[in-house]
């Protein structure tokens, strides 16, 4: 036969191999099937698994200095600088910057458009940098053997108090669900007790370290006699002459505006320069002629300024640490818009002792003018005041007698401040109070208004002496002077010389690179 014929057999036989190979390709389709719907089913179990709060709560996904942070803690720090971030820069709202716009994910917003750097970057980098800071004094704590009082504790069960109360006022379910609006999704309060406990432990170390540095008297007085420019306290007064307005639409050309600039400019200078040559009779002839060029009669024109040193205009700090700078000393300052008159008062070295007092404050009720037809010139409103004004005093008269019949001692003081004060400080303590309001972030300083102050200075002060004093801010103060405390300037040089020592006990703090593990993927920014 034929070649190009088959017979019957070769046609079965040909047939039942194409039937076995269909029938395996069939088996290895199903089969690889099988096996990808496996893998989709553990990847979703695992996804589900790794994403479970229990997870991102004990599993850690960066080391530093041997200190493990989970995902929850992670967030909580990355959430906690885009918070304190964003409030920052809340202060300069109006005045441009780069900012990430709320309800997107940071990870979709570049912050930097040369370096693709994302928000969720930057965050990320700023959240791991104080990590590494707190880990490594919580390090050094525990190598010190450092451990939080229980007043530490006390504070942080009080915080969870007052976010607790925060999340009922904001209508949250509870505490857990305000905290995870914050700080992320998986964090709820024993999370962030432990975080708290953590954080209170580096920087009550930290601030531990800080405050045992201690100097003597010598030491302290010779720091601040190397440094008395920048930490005296100047008082001055000033007001400014500047130039009248040229309005540049009446000149044909800009050199004719720029000449009618130039004189005006020169004129302002002259009349300085004139009256500084005429000279003042006394601070109230300076306050005089500053109102006159201000059209105002308002307190504020040419009030006393004070300033610590440091903080001295550059334009006139020369002249004011003049060495032979005196009461009344008058001088002028030209620059581009006219020329700033100034009267130096004094140059305060700060050698003075800080006071302590005790007080029951009796305020006056607030009155809002707003609430009468006419505002502040309504006769309803005057005579509200009056009437506010007339109780205080009659309240203030009251307790001065009771306290005057207790015999005037500062038991008699406390024993009457619950029923009858309205200052909200814990017995009405107040120490450490200067002539001058300092601020650092360790050390406040405060001043109080003229009145109490110049009471309390007032030469021949001794403890035990009181004073109901009134005041156009507050109302009636009822004072018990407790007497002298440190120099200010003691103050002063103990927090500079302390906060140089600290820091370069911080520099020379072992501090290492974060390490992030393969389950940072968790992590959600």
């Amino acid at each position: 036969m034929s070649g190009m014929f088959e017979t019957k057999s070769d046609k079965a036989s040909r047939k039942l191999a194409r039937t076995q190979k269909e029938e395996k390709a069939k088996k290895k389709t199903r089969l690889i099937t099988i096996l990808v719907l496996s893998l989709l089913v553990l990847v979703a179990a695992a996804a589900i698994f790794v994403n479970s709060s229990f997870i991102r709560r004990t599993l850690p996904v960066v080391t530093i200095e041997g200190v493990g942070f989970t995902t929850t803690e992670f967030e909580y720090f990355f959430n906690s600088q885009y918070i304190e971030y964003m409030n920052m820069m809340s202060q300069f709202q109006g005045m441009g910057g780069n900012l990430p716009t709320a309800g997107r994910p940071l990870s979709t917003q570049v912050y930097d458009n040369e370096t693709g750097e994302t928000w969720a970057d930057f965050f990320t980098e700023v959240a791991l940098e104080r990590m590494s800071v707190l880990a490594s004094l919580y390090n050094a704590a525990q190598s010190d053997g450092f451990a939080l009082s229980e007043e530490h504790y006390e504070e942080i069960e009080q915080d969870l108090l007052m976010i607790g109360f925060q999340a009922m006022i904001e209508s949250f379910p509870n505490t857990d669900t305000f905290l995870q609006q914050l700080f992320g999704n998986s964090i709820n309060e024993n999370q962030y007790r432990s975080i708290m406990e953590f954080v209170t432990t580096a920087t009550a170390y930290s601030e531990h370290i800080r405050e045992s540095f201690n100097y003597s008297p010598q030491e302290l007085a010779d720091f601040y006699a190397e440094n008395s420019d920048d930490l005296d306290v100047f008082n001055f007064r000033t007001f400014s002459i500047n130039h009248e307005y040229i309005d540049s639409t009446e000149f044909d050309s800009d050199e004719d505006y720029e000449a009618a600039v130039a004189d005006a400019l020169a004129q302002a200078q002259q009349k300085a320069a004139k009256l500084v040559s005429e000279g003042f009779e006394n601070a109230e002839a300076f306050v005089a002629a500053a109102q006159e060029e201000a059209d105002s009669t308002m307190s504020w024109v040419a009030a006393v300024q004070n300033r610590m040193g440091e903080n001295l205009d550059i334009t006139f700090e020369d002249w004011l640490r003049d060495e032979s700078r005196v009461y009344g000393d008058v001088t002028a300052v030209d620059n581009n818009t006219g020329s700033t008159l100034m009267y130096f008062i004094s140059r305060d070295d700060n050698t003075y002792k800080t006071a302590a007092m005790r007080q029951i404050l009796i305020s006056r009720e607030s009155i809002d003018p707003a609430e009468f037809a006419m505002g502040a010139d309504d006769p309803g409103y005057i005579a509200a005041t009056e009437l506010a004004e007339a109780n205080a005093r009659e309240r203030a008269e009251l307790v001065n007698s009771l306290f005057t019949a207790a015999g005037e001692t500062e038991d008699a003081l406390i024993s009457l401040m619950a029923e009858h004060s309205d200052d909200t400080t814990e017995g009405g303590l107040y120490e450490d109070i200067a002539k001058f309001s300092y601020n650092s972030p360790h050390l406040t300083i405060m001043k109080v208004v003229p009145e109490i102050e110049d009471w309390l200075f007032e030469e021949g002060r001794v403890q035990g002496d009181s004073k109901l004093i009134y005041t156009s801010d507050f109302g009636y103060h009822l004072i018990y002077f407790m007497g002298f405390g440190d120099p200010f300037f003691e103050l002063i040089s103990a927090d500079r010389m302390r906060t140089a020592a600290h820091t370069e006990w911080m520099e020379n703090l072992p501090q290492g690179e974060p390490v992030k593990h393969a389950a940072f993927i968790l992590v959600h920014v």
